[in-house]
């Protein structure tokens, strides 16, 4: 069996030689110890590596005079040390880390129902915006509601910026626009007439008024562009794409048990930000231009204007 040194054992755990003589005292890391110096296996440090923490490793089969040589160590062991649970600690960020790497996660951000930070930082990641723009989700109001990220786009399109933007909406009067409403209000809006007088339903009302200001913006500036489409399908995700980067959130009926009655669509769950290029983000590019592009006969795809005349708002 080949064995290692105290520095090639602190080297493979990415921590301190005065760490792994702790460790090893403790009776942490299985090893032998001949006179001064400490016999650590690669078999033993194998072991150490594949346990998820080092809180109490099983030390090798030694020989009899060899085992009368390992540090004593009490039976009733009271917990892992602090080092212990650091190391733990450090091995969970750095499995995670290395998985957000390879899948080109940037960073997780909290839930956008209440955290200011995770906001801000689509705010600035829209307000940065050059070039081609991507919005998906069920209405965005925060975007199409003179709330949150709505004077970012009416500064885009006043200024006259180099942005080109694409919104893909719910039909407001689309199957899956009635079963939100029965869904996060009521089954009394099940009723079409109840439907079309409820809340859900006035705030698309309010946000194609929103967006038809927006566009009529844009179509008198050179660089500035908006277009928005309106589909009869479950939109799946909440999503602002730019060319740099991605921020995606998956959508769900569904709200913690301690919330209050009803369920909720968005707003819950932490939102990835994604870097241009990664395999998640073209997919969700991909995503977004087939349904974009209406070539799914079960999934209906209206303009802005057929949706206008439906829900009678001027252009």
């Amino acid at each position: 069996m080949a064995s290692l040194k105290v520095r090639d054992v602190a080297a493979r755990l990415n921590v301190s030689e005065k760490t792994v003589y702790k460790w090893l005292t403790q009776g942490l890391i299985p090893a032998t110890k001949l006179g001064r110096t400490w016999v650590v296996t690669e078999e033993s440090l194998d072991a150490v590596l594949a346990t998820p923490g080092v809180a109490s490793p099983t030390p090798a089969p030694t020989s009899p005079r060899l085992q009368m040589a390992q540090p004593f160590r009490s039976p009733e062991v009271p917990g892992p040390s602090t080092e212990t649970q650091e190391l733990e600690t450090l091995t969970r960020i750095n499995a995670l880390a290395e998985g957000a790497i390879r899948t080109g996660i940037d960073a997780v951000l909290l839930p956008r129902s209440g955290s200011d930070e995770t906001k801000r930082a689509i705010g600035e990641a829209l307000e940065e915006a050059r070039g081609e723009v991507l919005l998906h989700g069920i209405g965005l109001r925060e975007f199409f509601g003179d709330m949150d990220y709505t004077p970012v786009l009416r500064r885009m399109m006043n200024e006259d910026r180099d942005v080109s933007i694409r919104a893909l909406l719910v039909h407001p009067l689309s199957d899956f626009a009635h079963a939100r409403a029965v869904a996060e209000i009521g089954a009394q809006f099940v009723d079409e007439s109840s439907f079309r007088a409820g809340p859900l339903f006035g705030d698309s009302w309010r946000s194609l008024n929103v967006i038809s200001s927006l566009r009529r913006t844009a179509q008198e500036q050179s660089n500035a562009s908006m277009d928005v489409r309106f589909a009869d399908h479950w939109p799946s995700i909440y999503l602002l794409m730019t060319e740099s980067c991605c921020f995606v959130e998956t959508y769900h009926f569904g709200r913690p048990d301690s919330g209050p009655d009803g369920s909720s669509i968005d707003g819950l769950v932490p939102i990835l930000k994604l870097s241009a290029g990664a395999p998640y983000y073209r997919l969700l590019r991909n995503h977004f231009d087939y349904v974009w592009g209406g070539t799914n006969p079960y999934i209906s795809v209206q303009t802005l204007e057929e949706v206008a005349e439906t829900v009678r708002v001027s252009l």
